[in-house]
């Protein structure tokens, strides 16, 4: 089979262990993966019928990559931000016209604050959190408030620079600072245990690794990477659950969700689309990748329509 991972590759980031770890496990299967940056690809909607079908034909896909036809594939994988709007418009084009494409749903992941929102919606325990302009905002939400809680900037840094507000004091003068700035920030709610959380991986519906993560001394949560220590440990019945129904929301064939387990139950931290496997791999002594691929490799199988990934043109024209 034929894989095509769509993202914006960088060897130097998190994602890109995760990428390498996924191409080694599909050549040893024997399957074809390619990798393909959407830079590299452009919309072309002037295309005709495709002349070797004849005049009645259906358009070729406008999906062209380096002035050639997008290529088909068993299964094309996108791994974007959510805000990456030209990302996606060529992933919804490419599922207009056949192309089997996983996942289903454009989740927020690369924002936590709207993540932790639609999650919510969906009774999904997360940190509360607030998006606010200026201090006296900030006073309107106080009395809600329980200290210490992250106050950080609403744009950069993807939540990894923060403030730690011990109380109203501090939290009005961050507030102010930012203020100041005119930049938009964010406060939410910083529940215990502090330095540590849970990692479970989930391939399909099922969970292949859960581990008990330790962050590096003065991290208030763990990183995707270099953490103290990861551990294997036992799920109770609610993050199993919990668990799964975050994985069921984002829709995709695999995701890594990060949980906080607290005295009234586990919150939802995090969903990870293309997460570290050598932490969890370590901590478990599982190999990650190759269950991931034959994941896959199933979903391919299926066909698209048996899927329901795929509104084939076709059937739309019929209808």
């Amino acid at each position: 089979m034929r894989f095509i991972i769509f993202t914006r590759f960088h060897s130097q980031h998190s994602q890109g262990e995760f990428v390498v770890r996924l191409a080694a496990a599909a050549t040893q299967l024997g399957h074809t993966f390619s990798i393909i940056n959407p830079a590299d690809v452009f919309l072309d909607f002037a295309q005709g019928p495709n002349p070797s079908q004849g005049s009645a034909s259906l358009p070729e896909c406008p999906v062209r990559w380096r002035d050639l036809p997008f290529p088909a594939a068993d299964l094309v994988l996108p791994i974007a931000r959510w805000d990456d709007d030209y990302t996606w418009q060529v992933v919804e084009t490419l599922r207009a016209w056949g192309q089997p494409v996983f996942p289903h749903n454009r989740v927020p992941l690369g924002d936590h604050v709207t993540m932790a929102r639609l999650f919510s919606r969906r009774n999904v325990p997360t940190p509360r959190s607030w998006v606010l302009n200026n201090a006296e905002q900030f006073t309107v939400i106080m009395p809600e408030l329980q200290f210490p809680c992250l106050i950080r900037s609403r744009h950069g840094g993807r939540g990894r620079q923060f403030n730690i507000a011990q109380h109203s004091g501090e939290g009005l003068e961050l507030s102010q600072k930012f203020s100041m700035v005119g930049q938009p920030f964010v406060v939410q709610d910083l529940p215990q245990p502090w330095g540590e959380d849970i990692r479970i991986m989930l391939i399909g519906n099922q969970i292949a690794a859960s581990v008990l993560r330790r962050a590096p001394v003065g991290f208030v949560r763990p990183r995707e990477s270099g953490n103290l220590s990861a551990t294997p440990v036992e799920l109770t019945s609610q993050e199993i659950e919990l668990a799964r129904q975050a994985a069921s929301i984002y829709g995709a064939p695999f995701c890594a969700v990060s949980l906080l387990r607290t005295e009234s139950g586990p919150i939802l931290l995090e969903v990870a689309r293309a997460p570290v496997l050598s932490e969890m791999e370590a901590a478990t002594g599982t190999n990650l990748a190759l269950p991931l691929i034959e994941h896959l490799a199933a979903l391919a199988g299926l066909g698209p329509q048996q899927t329901g990934n795929v509104v084939n043109i076709a059937a739309r024209q019929q209808d």
